[in-house]
Formats: C-alpha cells, structure tokens, sequence
C-alpha cells in the first residue's frame, strides 16, 4: 500500500509541476482580485488614470478597476507629527494614492520678513485648508502643501513689507484677514479652500528687542508721572475746593452773627427805650403836684452818682443850664425837708 501511494519517478516532476502552476494561479489571482477591487474610507477619494490620462475620482465605497489599465495616480503628502506625545513636532513626507479630504494644517516655521521701516522680524504662522476638488489638487499643481507653504510666505512677505513694526503687533487679526483674502483666489484655482490662517508668534530681532523693552519702561515711568501728576492736580482742586466752601460757610456763618449781634443790640435800645419811657412817665405822673420837671430829676439823680463816684483823679466837667440846676436844688431841698 506504501509503495501504491508514493509517486514514481515519472510522476514526481509532472506533480511538481502541478503544485507549482496551482500557486503561481493563485498568487495572479490575489493580485488580479487586489488590483481590481479597491475599497475607499470615508473622507477619501482616489484619482484613477487609464493609460495616464484621467478618467475617474473615486468617492468612498467599493469600486472595480481594469487590471493593467486604471491605476490609481500616486501624490506627494506630508503631515505635522507629534513626537512620543510630546510638544516636539516633525514633519513627515510620504507618497500615497489616497487624497484626504479633511482639514490639513500647515505649519511652516519660523520666516523671515522686513517690515515697512525695515525692521528684521521672524513670525510663525499656520494655515488651515481643505480639499474641494480633488482633481485639480492632484492634476492642478505639481506639490500642493509646498505649493501653499510658499504661497503662504509669499504673501505674508508682501503684507508686512507695507506695514510698520507697531502696526505688525497691534493689527494680529488685519494680518490674518488680508493674507486669507489674499491667498484664497490663488488656492481656488487648486480645488482648495484657505479656511483660516493664523500668525501666532511674531519675534524681532535682538535689538529691537532691546529697543521695545527701554520703550516700554520710558513709557511705563511717563504714565507714573503723568498719573503722580494728575493725583496731585486733583488733591489740590479739591482742597481749593474745601477752602473756597470754608470760606464761604464762615462769611455766611459770621455774617448771620453780626446780623443776629445788630438785632439783639437792637432789641436792647429798643427794650431800653421803652423802660426809659415808662419811667419818665411814672416820673411825669410823680411829679404832677409839684413844680418840678422830670428832666430835672433824672438830672438830680445822675448828678448825685456822679458825685458818687468822684474819687479826685478823674474828674470831669458838666455843664449844665441855669434852670436845670435850680431844679436840681429845689428837688435836692424838698427831699431834705421831707427828711
């Protein structure tokens, strides 16, 4: 039995030849199934060409290809990878027959540029597009991310090239408009889309630098000066203004004291007054029997305390009339009767 299932000599070559057939069958026919049948991923499309020239975009799903005529045409890509999870990056350059339709970013380093008052400066920028056409940002344009990196520089040259060094940090948000105005009429005509560029970091030179920083603590001590200033010129507005109210409230205050001084003096000579009448009048009414007059009482009276209070070193001369002093006597003699 042994010997009925070994081949024989004869056998041997032609089984051999068989088995190799067999494999070389199916090695053709893997890559007959694989260069026929092509799978797209979502966000993909493929360019296919049939003897090099154009003849369909392949949207994502399962598409059948003529083995040795459609081949898929090979593009120049690159992409920004992060190195082992850390802020360092690297650019990857890569050829592939898979167009990517998502967003690409673009970071192309630091670039130098001049500004209008030929000042050195380096800035960093980004720049966000995607792909709208596929075909012409294969066929359209040899390299498309070197095609838009140097676009990109191009026009960032020409805008600073037209604005001053304090212009360039104060007008961020002007820079990024107009270089996406700028770029994006050029970009269309590679079936991309410029949807945002960003200037994230704007460096100048070592000297200038230093020029910025002394700018900046001379203008930092003339605003302390001015505020120094102004702190001094407002305490001194509003103590002048404390003074002149002062002022005013004691001229009100002393005027209303000399006022209420002058009705009180007033109302003295006028209660005086009156006391003094009344007493004239009970003098008057006192004397009604008799021949004196009330002046000539009240003389007599001011005349006996003045006598009162003579003490030899001030004395002083009255000078009274005739009929006065006979009044004084007959008074002065009527009251030494009566006691």
């Amino acid at each position: 039995m042994a010997e009925d299932a070994s081949l024989s000599e004869e056998e041997t070559p032609i089984f051999i030849t068989v088995v190799v057939i067999t494999l070389v069958f199916v090695w053709l026919l893997h890559k007959l199934v694989k260069a026929s049948v092509v799978v797209v991923k979502h966000a993909s499309v493929m360019i296919i060409e049939r003897f090099g020239e154009f003849r369909a975009v392949l949207k994502p799903g399962v598409h059948w290809l003529w083995p040795f005529m459609d081949t898929p045409r090979q593009v120049k890509w690159r992409v920004m990878d992060v190195v082992n999870n850390s802020s360092k990056t690297r650019i990857v350059t890569f050829h592939t027959d898979r167009i990517d339709m998502r967003e690409h970013v673009i970071d192309f380093g630091r670039q130098h540029v001049i500004t209008q008052d030929t000042v050195e400066m380096y800035i960093d920028a980004l720049v966000y597009f995607h792909i709208v056409d596929a075909r012409l940002a294969v066929l359209g344009v040899q390299n498309l991310p070197d095609s838009i990196e140097l676009l990109t520089q191009a026009s960032l040259r020409n805008i600073i090239s037209n604005m001053t060094l304090d212009d360039t940090f104060s007008s961020r948000e002007k820079i990024n408009h107009h270089l996406l105005l700028k770029m994006r009429d050029d970009a269309e005509r590679w079936g991309v889309k410029i949807t945002r560029v960003e200037i994230f970091n704007l460096d100048p030179a070592r000297d200038v630098k230093v020029a910025m920083e002394r700018q900046i603590k001379a203008e930092r001590e003339r605003r302390a000066m001015v505020l120094e200033a102004d702190g001094v010129r407002q305490s001194q507005i509003i103590r002048s203004r404390g003074d002149a109210a002062r002022l005013i409230f004691d001229a009100v205050g002393h005027s209303k004291a000399v006022v209420n001084e002058s009705r009180g003096i007033a109302d003295e000579k006028t209660l005086g007054a009156e006391a003094q009448a009344k007493s004239l009048k009970y003098i008057q009414a006192s004397l009604a029997n008799s021949d004196a007059r009330a002046v000539d009482y009240l003389t007599a009276i001011q005349y006996l305390k003045t006598l009162s209070n003579l003490n030899g070193e001030n004395i002083n001369a009255i000078l009274l009339p005739t009929e006065t002093v006979d009044g004084v006597a007959r008074i002065l003699g009527a009251q030494s009767k009566s006691s």
